[in-house]
C-alpha cells in the first residue's frame, strides 16, 4: 500500500514532502508534478518500488517462518500458540506493500470493495450494459478510438493540456487549441472518460496506438492523469489554482475525476485528495444556493452547479466525509428557482435567461436546452424521483431536439448534458432513450476523425462545436467518448443507496 510504501522512505531517513527545485513549493514526493510552476519533477517512484519489492520478499519469508510454526504447534497440541500465530498470518495477508494510488490499502480492503459496489457494473459488464443500451460495435469502437487519442495526447506530467496538447503530436500538430486555463478541467474530463470505461489506475488493458506504433497501458494512463490532479490541489484543495475567471468549472469537474477514481479503487493513497477537493467544493458554494465561477461568490448558474452536485454525488458513493443534505438542498432550490413550471425550461443565471453566448464566439450557433438536460441530472442525484414534473417536462425538451451533425447545431456540451439526463430518468428502456441515443451515435461515430486524418484519428473538431474554442480538442474527444458510454458509465446511479437514507 501507499501508506506502506512511503513508511519505507521514513525509515530510511527521507522525508514524504520536498520542495520543488523551481519555485519552492513543497509537494508531496509521491507526486511527480508541482502544482506551482508546473514542472516535472524527479521520479522516486522506482526506488520506493524497488524498497517495496525486497519489503513484500521478506515478508513471504517471515509468513513461510510462520505457516511451519503453526504447523509445529498444531502437531505438539499448544492449540493456543497455534491460534495466535494464525492470527499474525492473517494480518500479514491482508497487506500488501508493494501497491500504490492504484491498489487498495492494507485493512481497506472491504472499504475498497463497498465504495466499488456502485460502479460494479461498469467495472465488471460494461460489454452486458452496452448492448442493452443500444451501443454499437462502431459506438464501442469510436469510445476506444477516443481513448487512444486521449492517452496520445496525454502530457509528460500526467495532465492534458486544453491549449497545448499538440506538443505531443508525433508528427503534424493536431488543431484545436482551447484556452489555457482550462486544463485542470479538461485533465478531469479525460480522467472521467477512461474511467466510464470501466478503466482504473489498476486495469492491465493495453492497446497498439496505430499513429504512434506504441503500446499504451491504459491503466497507467489513468493512474498518471490522477497523480496530475491530485498534485495540482493548492492548501486549501482547489485543483488546478485559481486561474482565470471560471476556476471552480475547473475544480468541480476535477473533484468529480478524483471521487471516482477512489470510488471504483478505495487507494488509500486516493483518498486525502479526493476529500481535501470535496471540502473546498462545499466551501464554494453559495448558502442555501449553488455555484458558479469562483468561490462563494454570491452568483449562481446551473452549469457550474450540475457539475458540483455530480462531484458530490460520487464523493457520497465513494464514502467521503460532507454535509450532504445541506449541500443537495442548497442546489435543489437553485434548480427550482430557474425552473419555468410551465415549459420546464432551465435559466443560466435566473429564470428565463435564454439562449447562452459569448459574443463573437457562438453566437450564430442554435441554442439547446443544455441546462435543461443538466437541472434534470442534478435533480435525479438529489433526490432519486423520477416522478418528478421536471424530469418529463425536460425529456420532452430534449428529444424534440435530437443530436444531428449539421451546421451550427453541433454541442458536445448540450449533447454530454442530455444523454446522461435521459438516461438517468429513461434507463436503457425508457420511451425516449433509444430514440435520443441512436441520434447520438448517428452525430458522433460518422465524423470522428480516422486513420486518414493522421494524429487527429480518434477526436472530434472543436472548431464545429458551440464551445470548442473554450474547451479545445481534449474537451470535444473527452465529451464525445463519455456521452456513448453513458449506458453503462452511468448503470451505478442503479446501485446506489436511497437518498431517503442521508442523514446530514
Amino acid at each position: 500500500m501507499r501508506r506502506a510504501a512511503l513508511a519505507l522512505l521514513l525509515l530510511a531517513g527521507l522525508a514524504v514532502a520536498d520542495n520543488c527545485p523551481t519555485c519552492r513549493k513543497e509537494v508531496d514526493k509521491a507526486w511527480r508534478f508541482c502544482p506551482g510552476c508546473g514542472k516535472t519533477l524527479p521520479d522516486l517512484k522506482k526506488a520506493v518500488d524497488d524498497a517495496a519489492e525486497v519489503a513484500e520478499r521478506k515478508k513471504s519469508e517471515l509468513m513461510e517462518a510462520l505457516r511451519a510454526l503453526s504447523d509445529a504447534c498444531r502437531r505438539s497440541g499448544d492449540t493456543e500458540r497455534a491460534k495466535r500465530v494464525q492470527e499474525q498470518i492473517e494480518k500479514l495477508e491482508g497487506t500488501s506493500l508493494t501497491a500504490g494510488v492504484g491498489a487498495p490499502a492494507a485493512g481497506a480492503e472491504a472499504y475498497a470493495g463497498a465504495a466499488a459496489t456502485g460502479y460494479k457494473a461498469r467495472l465488471e459488464h460494461r460489454a452486458e450494459l452496452a448492448k442493452r443500451a443500444g451501443s454499437t460495435a462502431e459506438s464501442e469502437a469510436a469510445v476506444e478510438a477516443g481513448l487512444k487519442w486521449l492517452a496520445r495526447h496525454q502530457g509528460p506530467a500526467g495532465g492534458w493540456a486544453s491549449a497545448h496538447f499538440d506538443a505531443r503530436c508525433p508528427g503534424e500538430s493536431c488543431s484545436g487549441a482551447g484556452y489555457e486555463e482550462y486544463d485542470a478541467g479538461v485533465t478531469g474530463l479525460a480522467v472521467l472518460a477512461f474511467l466510464g470505461a470501466g478503466i482504473t489506475p489498476r486495469s492491465e488493458k493495453t492497446w497498439k496506438d496505430e499513429v504512434t506504433g506504441k503500446q499504451l497501458v491504459a491503466g497507467e494512463v489513468v493512474r498518471r492523469g490522477v497523480e496530475w490532479l491530485a498534485a495540482s490541489l493548492d492548501a486549501q484543495g482547489c485543483a488546478g489554482g485559481r486561474h482565470g475567471s471560471k476556476y471552480l468549472y475547473n475544480h468541480a469537474i476535477a473533484t468529480l475525476a478524483l471521487a471516482e477514481a477512489f470510488g471504483t479503487t478505495g487507494a488509500d493513497g486516493l483518498r486525502k485528495p479526493a476529500q481535501s477537493a470535496v471540502t473546498f467544493l462545499v466551501q464554494a458554494q453559495n448558502p442555501g444556493k449553488g455555484w458558479r465561477y469562483s468561490k462563494s461568490c454570491g452568483d449562481n448558474d446551473t452549469s457550474v452547479t450540475s457539475w458540483a452536485v455530480a462531484a458530490l454525488h460520487a464523493a457520497e458513493l465513494a464514502g467521503l466525509d460532507f454535509p450532504i443534505r445541506k449541500s443537495f438542498d442548497g442546489a435543489k432550490a437553485w434548480f427550482v428557482e430557474v425552473t419555468d413550471e410551465a415549459y420546464y425550461k432551465v435559466g443560466y443565471t435566473a429564470k428565463g435567461t435564454g439562449k447562452v453566448l459569448v459574443q463573437g464566439k457562438n453566437e450564430d450557433w442554435d441554442g439547446h436546452e443544455s441546462l435543461a438536460a443538466a437541472a434534470m441530472s442534478g435533480r435525479y442525484r438529489i433526490d432519486g424521483n423520477r416522478q418528478d414534473p421536471a424530469l418529463e417536462g425536460g425529456a420532452k425538451l430534449l428529444v424534440a431536439d435530437l443530436p444531428s451533425w449539421a451546421d451550427k447545431k453541433i454541442d458536445l456540451y448540450y449533447w454530454y448534458h442530455g444523454t446522461e439526463a435521459l438516461f438517468l430518468y429513461d434507463g436503457a428502456d425508457g420511451k425516449y432513450w433509444k430514440y435520443w441515443f441512436t441520434a447520438l451515435g448517428q452525430a458522433l461515430v460518422p465524423h470522428q476523425a480516422t486513420a486518414s486524418d493522421a494524429c487527429e484519428s480518434g477526436s472530434w473538431d472543436p472548431s464545429v462545436d458551440r464551445w470548442g474554442f473554450e474547451g479545445g480538442r481534449v474537451f470535444t474527444t473527452a465529451m464525445g467518448v463519455m456521452a456513448l458510454e453513458t449506458g453503462y458509465r452511468d448503470a451505478r446511479m442503479f446501485a446506489e443507496p436511497k437518498v431517503e437514507k442521508r442523514k446530514k
